[in-house]
């Protein structure tokens, strides 16, 4: 089918439209609220298999019961993941590989945002560990199917790594990721998570394209969604989220608008062999030269999320926290 043009205020539902994923094996992470959701049950409405993981298995179950009546589509599944467990992530792994089946698209969608300083089960800081590191040990584990997935239907395999401009917020830092020599900092956390996000993208395009294994990162945008629970009035306008009177800024998404850049990185037929980018409005980021500049705009990316060099260097650190867990 031909390319459509879509932007900032497309749903997930009108990026879908005309595709068919009978055949599809997908799978969503954070898929029991907010744009999870969205994104999985446009994925369904077109067909194809949606395995939706989270931590709480009855808010999932509800989740899953909606998607079947509002789609039509009863393959839709349901898997307990706690992304701030390695045990928890590995189990999901053997369960699905056990299966032998294909894995098409896998969108690492779940995050969390602005905690206070926490640490995983694994001891890993709770926002590194749960945005990035627990979605790389997932990624991994998944790669055999992820590479099943490539010989399937004779399109490339694609994995989604959701992002935000809050990665302009801070690059990792290689030498001390976890905070256990500096102060810790809620929003300097999130931002090395986001940029992780980014730079995994650009590492596994880098390392597993030529197996037909491809991956972007996506900035959904500003939307209103349980992210934000631990932000507190002040915080929210101090990042440009609400104005003085609490009110969301113009230009916040709603639900299924910020679901929609998700679908058009797992669909989009101009992105097909093509990944370690990052995507916004259903569309290419532009780079900013500055920090400043991206938020001025509310769009765009920094040169050093899509950094080759520090990708690989991400990916040889994370395999070694992993192995190790710090």
């Amino acid at each position: 089918m031909s390319s459509k043009q879509f932007n900032a205020k497309s749903t997930a539902m009108e990026v879908i439209e005309g595709h068919n994923l009978t055949g599809y094996e997908i799978i969503v992470t954070g898929a029991s609220s907010g744009i999870g959701v969205e994104t999985a049950r446009a994925l369904a409405k077109a067909g194809a298999t949606v395995v939706l993981a989270a931590r709480d298995m009855n808010k999932l179950k509800q989740v899953a019961d909606d998607l079947k009546k509002t789609t039509g589509n009863n393959k839709i599944e349901i898997e307990k993941l706690e992304l701030d467990s390695l045990e928890s992530v590995n189990e999901f792994v053997k369960r699905y590989l056990a299966k032998n089946r294909p894995l098409n698209i896998l969108i690492n969608n779940a995050g969390v945002m602005g905690c206070p300083f926490s640490h995983t089960k694994d001891g890993f800081e709770l926002q590194f560990g749960t945005n990035h590191i627990g979605h790389f040990a997932l990624t991994l584990g998944l790669i055999p199917a992820l590479k099943r997935g490539a010989k399937s239907n004779g399109r490339k395999s694609r994995v989604i790594n959701l992002t935000s401009l809050g990665h302009v917020l801070s690059d990792v830092d290689l030498k001390d990721p976890n905070f256990k020599s500096r102060a810790y900092d809620p929003w300097a956390a999130y931002g090395q998570s986001k940029t992780a996000n980014v730079l995994f993208s650009v590492a596994l395009t880098k390392l597993y394209s030529c197996q037909g294994i491809y991956s972007n990162a996506v900035h959904p945008g500003g939307i209103a969604t349980d992210l934000q629970r631990h932000m507190s009035h002040e915080e929210k306008h101090r990042l440009g989220i609400i104005d003085k009177d609490g009110n969301y800024i113009p230009g916040f998404k709603t639900i299924e608008q910020g679901a929609s850049t998700s679908v058009w990185a797992a669909v989009a037929i101009e992105l097909e062999g093509k990944g370690g980018m990052y995507l916004e409005n259903c569309g290419y980021s532009k780079l900013q030269e500055n920090n400043f500049d991206a938020f001025q705009t509310q769009s765009g990316h920094l040169s050093y999320a899509i950094d080759e060099k520090r990708a690989l260097e991400l990916w040889n650190l994370s395999l070694e926290l992993i192995k190790n867990k710090i």
